[in-house]
């Protein structure tokens, strides 16, 4: 099974970090700067490969701001600070401090930064001046060696997000989801990573399957990007369209073809 991001226009980026195109955006125009991240055809969780990033070595993807396609989350033009991020991770070292993606840089910028911290939880920090933070964190640690798909999203209307963070070795959802609402708002001009430039804050372990949307998934809408299903059948047509086709509408026309 595999995901269908084609006709979701809110996908404005897509890496799915694939042999030969590990920088290569398959949903717009966000080609990536590879800075030592290799290929790993061993340990992948979509298609055939994911990407290898070394700590000591400071291992990053990232794309200056100006260079993001127009509507691109969180682009210092953007006009919603709504988006959502869903990719897979898996951590070879823990009880670090690790960025596995961010819009960040210097200080006096606004940045956003989604991380593993020292005690294994998943933040997601925002900052309007680069120096003083907000941190929301996920109650439940990471473990190293295991496949995670993390999802964090943000809704400018009210500033509500969610970390969702999937256990794939426990195959269930990791702890509880943390939500409530952030107290900044955070358009930014700073660049775009994954990974991160420094060697004692970028990730030590594997990317895969990072999409980016400049509107807030659903639960089900998540869920069903970790299960390879997004982009047809009743979960997504729940999710993207709700009353149009409602679940009991879509319940009906089975009865009715079952019928026949």
């Amino acid at each position: 099974m595999a995901n269908d991001f084609s006709l979701d226009a809110n996908c404005k980026a897509l890496w799915r970090l694939e042999s030969g195109a590990l920088t290569a955006d398959s949903k717009g125009g966000n080609t990536l700067t590879n800075v030592g991240v290799a290929e790993d055809l061993v340990n992948f969780k979509e298609g055939a490969c994911s990407g290898v990033f070394v700590r000591a070595d400071g291992d990053r993807l990232y794309r200056a701001d100006a260079g993001l396609d127009a509507g691109f989350p969180l682009r210092s033009d953007a006009a919603t600070t709504s988006f959502s991020f869903a990719k897979w991770i898996k951590l070879y070292a823990i009880g670090l401090t690790q960025y596995i993606l961010c819009k960040t840089g210097a200080a006096g910028t606004r940045q956003m930064i989604i991380m593993v911290d020292s005690a294994n939880k998943v933040n997601l920090l925002v900052s309007v001046d680069g120096t003083a933070w907000a941190y929301y964190i996920h109650a439940s640690a990471l473990a190293a060696n295991i496949w995670y798909h993390i999802a964090v999203t943000h809704n400018d209307a009210d500033h509500a997000y969610r970390i969702r963070i999937w256990d794939d070795t426990a195959g269930a959802i990791l702890g509880v989801d943390k939500t409530g609402n952030t107290v900044h708002p955070f358009l930014s001009a700073a660049t775009f990573y994954l990974g991160y430039s420094s060697t004692i804050l970028t990730l030590g372990g594997n990317e895969d399957e990072v999409a980016a949307f400049n509107d807030v998934l659903s639960v089900a809408e998540i869920d069903a990007i970790r299960a390879g299903t997004y982009g047809g059948g009743a979960v997504a047509a729940v999710s993207k369209f709700g009353s149009l086709f409602s679940s009991e509408k879509i319940e009906q026309e089975i009865g009715m073809f079952a019928g026949i």
